[in-house]
């Protein structure tokens, strides 16, 4: 009886995890913002992440190296390298990310968030005072419990409370 009963609990876990797996929505995306022109910049808008419903929201800076062009140009132009000095995602706080050019918020409600950037070049590239800036990002929806969830487990303490208070008891 226990075999089965083991059995039957490994395929119910197994389903759940497939289950759980499949409910997540991860999209990994990124947006381009307009080149940047100067020894630095401040809240530059790098483009917009849109939530469709409660997320995490986990991303980062970037700025290119160098733009290479084809045939019939063929040739390779580099970019000032770039040191972000913070990077916002709409109004949201609490970043979990402590750097300055990553971000990760939890709990993201549905909306359009803009996201800026804050920087200083170095001044190195082929045309000192240009670079090219993104974000890549990644939303994925927060799983919700459905009520049976907390049903089974308020019934499963009560079980346990009932178990704990007959042995006292006995």
């Amino acid at each position: 009886m226990q075999t089965s009963l083991a059995k039957f609990a490994g395929k119910s876990l197994a389903v759940a995890a497939v289950l759980a797996a499949t409910s997540l929505n991860a999209s990994a995306l990124t947006i381009l913002g307009g080149p940047i022109v100067g020894s630095s910049f401040s809240d530059v808008t790098i483009g917009t992440i849109s939530v469709s419903s409660l997320s995490e929201v986990t991303g980062g800076l970037f700025a290119a190296t160098s733009v290479t062009f084809s045939a019939p140009f063929s040739f390779t132009f580099t970019l000032d390298q770039v040191t972000f000095t913070s990077g916002k995602v709409g109004a949201l706080v609490g970043d979990l990310d402590a750097s300055a050019a990553g971000f990760h918020f939890t709990n993201v409600a549905a909306g359009n968030y803009t996201v800026k950037a804050s920087g200083t070049l170095d001044g190195l590239g082929q045309a000192p005072g240009f670079a090219l800036v993104g974000a890549n990002y990644s939303v994925t929806a927060t799983p919700v419990p459905e009520p049976e969830t907390h049903a089974l487990m308020l019934a499963g303490l009560g079980i346990v409370g009932f178990v704990a208070s007959r042995r006292k008891a006995g």
